[in-house]
């Protein structure tokens, strides 16, 4: 059975994915602890670095807890579950979300991603290599803490982004996260989110409290994306199954969305073989 699945990987390897002209991007998008709103971040990025004419994918990895979907007012008739199955191709359980963004539903409760069999990995690997013909943009939704099946999507992609709450609790649990990943790859770009802020003081704090330990124990700086305010308009949206940046366009939520998602193009570097790497990453054998 090993010597198949490494046959497999093997053949995964020689068939890179194609992507725009000058390259892509894949970024996965954390948190130490549920409840400090990685979701909607995902969301609310997705759709305004498409409407800042990205093209954008969205894969939901959190499957445990697969919400993108419920969060969105979508409705799949499959999920990565039949594609892991054999059962569907990766393209027809795709649905199309607002501002043209792609997403790859996932179902809750299936089989975590490192415990594929060699037959469920290549599919997923092979499917991805076709449907991201195109695109600019992979974004990962990936499960809150840092068990080994997120750890390994952080580890596969180009960057990480770390959403935190200016909770006690959450930034315990993002300083666990940046030690985790830091451990396992001391290079990898580490991005800092900070997202339910009252105001910019409160953030700035909180970004001064978790780069402190970062330093101290560490020895190295997160790169801080900025915050995302307390808006009562995201909670409005939350309750319609709409992303805040689809319903309210000029929601300070929506606003900070937009320049998160300018700063990403503006300092995140394009991969030439961006999604072709991160699938090659995620097809090794140790997180």
């Amino acid at each position: 059975m090993n010597d198949q699945a490494n046959r497999l990987r093997a053949l995964a390897r020689t068939q890179p994915a194609p992507s725009s002209l000058f390259g892509s991007r894949v970024m996965a998008i954390a948190s130490g602890k549920g409840g400090v709103g990685k979701t909607n971040v995902v969301a609310g990025l997705a759709m305004s670095l498409a409407q800042q004419g990205q093209r954008v994918m969205v894969l939901d990895a959190d499957f445990g807890l697969a919400n993108l979907d419920i969060l969105l007012g979508l409705a799949p008739s499959h999920t990565l579950e039949h594609v892991l199955r054999g059962e569907k191709l990766l393209e027809e359980i795709i649905v199309d979300g607002p501002f043209g963004i792609r997403i790859i539903p996932a179902s809750s409760g299936i089989q975590e991603l490192t415990r594929l069999d060699a037959a469920a990995e290549l599919r997923l690997v092979q499917g991805l290599q076709r449907v991201s013909q195109g695109l600019d943009w992979l974004l990962i939704d990936t499960a809150a803490g840092i068990h080994d099946s997120v750890i390994k999507l952080l580890m596969a992609a180009q960057e990480v982004l770390l959403v935190t709450t200016p909770e006690p609790t959450a930034l315990v649990d993002a300083y666990a996260m940046v030690k985790v990943v830091h451990l396992r790859d001391p290079q990898k770009p580490l991005w800092l989110l900070v997202n339910n802020a009252q105001n910019e003081e409160e953030a700035e704090e909180t970004i001064e409290q978790l780069q402190a330990a970062t330093q101290r124990f560490l020895n190295r700086e997160l790169q801080v994306l900025g915050m995302l305010p307390a808006d009562p308009f995201m909670l409005q949206a939350v309750r319609q199954q709409r992303c805040v940046v689809d319903l309210y366009p000029q929601a300070p939520a929506t606003l900070a969305f937009a320049e998160a998602a300018a700063r990403l193009q503006q300092k995140i570097p394009l991969q030439k073989e961006g999604f072709a790497a991160f699938w090659k990453g995620l097809s090794t054998e140790e997180p």
